[in-house]
């Protein structure tokens, strides 16, 4: 059943649209898990160490890495080689390992926005315009990749995304309504760009962890506020002054965004997890303002 059969996304459509007179209404959408079944901000992140796509030494970006050290050490041994050498190199394995344990550590540990911004900081010293075009070229491989898994230093990991047919179809519905859509996510901006172009979505509207470029190159430093848990919403405030009538997100992590609508709030569960659980975490059970996409299904092709 197409998700805008459901009572009560039919009833908010029919109830809301640009007049003509008034201001656009605004709605805001996650990405990873809402838009897409996938992690483009991840994927990202892999394609840089399979690639060896560095500007800077991790280990001088990342100065609090336990093993810091090492991790220059193993930089400095697989710079001077070329791709192929470099994947077959003893010391590729153990280096991406040691990117993806302090990663995954620090979201294991709760340092959510930490670990997120880690893995863009190590973009520090491309431009911009460098970036985007890793970000678009990441994205149209995860879409084109059968979606299936990855190894990559000892760990196997996530290979292709898919657009979520519920989260699509809402999206365009309110954009014929005259809604102005909004991207937030907690992926590094340059990531999110693709999967909303493709829906329409300018780069002007995308909200993401981006990096201080003094000079037109980029830092190591985040911008402010990152855009995570409460930094959602202080990022979307910084941008415009309106609340959204709508907000469609996956995760608990997004509840100060959810409870920042003014409208409805759709919950996309692409990820099983409980819902039983979730609304523990918001404080409340499900009301008329919430409607809840247990299922999504995915788009081959868009």
């Amino acid at each position: 059943m197409s998700i805008l059969e459901d009572p009560t996304i039919a009833t908010f459509l029919a109830s809301h649209g640009r007049d003509g007179t008034a201001a656009p209404p605004l709605a805001v959408f996650d990405c990873d898990g809402t838009v897409i079944r996938g992690d483009i901000g991840e994927a990202m992140f892999y394609r840089q160490i399979e690639r060896f796509l560095f500007r800077r030494s991790p280990a001088e970006i990342w100065s609090a890495h336990a093993r810091r050290e090492r991790l220059g050490e193993l930089f400095d041994t697989l710079r001077p080689l070329g791709n192929g050498a470099r994947r077959s190199h003893p010391a590729f394995d153990e280096f991406a390992a040691l990117l993806l344990g302090w990663y995954f550590d620090g979201i294991a540990a709760g340092r959510v926005a930490e670990a997120c911004a880690d893995i863009v900081r190590l973009f520090a010293g491309y431009t911009s315009a460098e970036v985007r075009a890793i970000a678009h070229e990441t994205f149209a491989g995860e879409l084109a990749s059968p979606v299936g898994s990855r190894r990559l230093g000892g760990r196997d990991l996530p290979r292709g995304v898919r657009y979520l047919a519920e989260s699509v179809e809402l999206l365009r519905a309110l954009q014929s309504r005259g809604f102005d859509v909004w991207a937030v996510s907690g992926s590094n901006k340059w990531s999110v760009e693709p999967v909303f172009e493709r829906l329409g979505v300018p780069a002007s509207r995308v909200i993401g962890i981006e990096l201080d470029a003094p000079g037109g190159t980029l830092s190591d430093r985040a911008a402010e506020p990152v855009p995570i848990r409460e930094g959602k919403v202080a990022a979307l405030r910084a941008r415009t002054a309106e609340a959204p009538l709508l907000t469609a997100s996956d995760s608990r992590n997004d509840l100060p965004l959810f409870l920042y609508s003014r409208g409805l709030k759709v919950r996309v569960n692409s990820r099983g997890r409980d819902t039983a659980e979730f609304f523990r975490a918001a404080g409340s059970g499900p009301d008329g303002s919430w409607v809840l996409v247990e299922s999504p299904r995915e788009l081959e092709g868009i």
